[in-house]
């Protein structure tokens, strides 16, 4: 067929894609997509992991400096330890960060916490994967134990001073079950390169298990639920040298759950009396 120019012309021809390749693109965009996710998504695990490590031995630097200007000895549990008068103050939980929420009103205000001086009310208080805790009790404190959407949202800190074992069951009789590495000195830590002085809740038994970095599930693990439970249990560690790294725990907590603090080669708990 000719045009009015006369030039011949398919009477078929389009420039448009059909139904069938237009579905063609998108299953590969699909596919793709899919490929890429869980890439992307341990890319973004592995980011939140870096940042707890930089955080970690910032809090590293600032505990070394409370130390340094308190005679060598490290923060203690709370107010009671430190023989503060006053209305009871936790230190344990806060070592630093915000001012906790109306409901935990027994953790320290930010400027009463050991390491304020040293850091402020810094965002190194707060892990990216921080799901919070949920203990389910009632306790002295006068609160309930439900720590969401985040342990920082609530109690102001992410992370957790290596104060008292909270029930854990130790296969050598401990130095000091009540305080453990609180207000001790660094001298009395036996090895502090391996000696944990900081950790994030998945480290260690509460009343519950927890899972933040890398969760794939639930984040609250009721000891019922331990032995079916598929997720690993990653906590970035600071230890009292002053290096932080992450370490997987899973091991720890699911063999010997009756004993999940004894020392490995890679990290130690609590000091022995032997």
């Amino acid at each position: 067929m000719k045009g009015r120019d006369g030039r011949c012309f398919k009477e078929n021809s389009r420039e448009a894609f059909t139904l069938i390749e237009l579905l063609v693109v998108i299953a590969i965009i699909a596919i793709l997509a899919a490929l890429l996710l869980p890439a992307l998504s341990a890319a973004k695990e592995r980011a939140k992991v870096i940042q707890c490590v930089g955080n970690l031995r910032q809090i590293g630097l600032g505990l070394h400096q409370y130390a340094d200007d308190n005679h060598s000895i490290f923060p203690t549990r709370d107010s009671d330890q430190l023989g503060k008068p006053g209305p009871f103050e936790n230190y344990a939980l806060g070592l630093g960060g915000i001012d906790p929420d109306t409901n935990n009103l027994f953790m320290a205000p930010a400027t009463n916490r050991p390491l304020y001086g040293y850091i402020g009310k810094s965002a190194v208080f707060h892990c990216p994967a921080d799901q919070g805790q949920d203990e389910g009790y009632l306790d002295f404190w006068n609160n309930n134990g439900y720590w969401k959407p985040s342990d920082f949202d609530t109690l102001g800190c992410s992370y957790r001073l290596n104060a008292s074992l909270w029930g854990n069951n130790t296969q050598l009789p401990c130095d000091d079950p009540v305080a453990n590495l609180a207000g001790k000195k660094e001298s009395w830590v036996p090895d502090p390169s391996r000696f944990i002085v900081v950790h994030e809740p998945p480290a260690f038994w509460y009343d519950n298990y927890y899972h933040w970095h890398y969760a794939r599930g639930p984040t609250t693990i009721m000891p019922t639920m331990l032995a079916g439970d598929g997720q690993k249990f990653i906590s970035t560690i600071l230890f009292v040298d002053g290096h932080a790294k992450c370490h997987d725990f899973t091991h720890a907590l699911k063999d010997n759950p009756t004993f999940p603090m004894e020392p490995t080669k890679d990290w130690i708990w609590y000091k022995s009396q032997q």
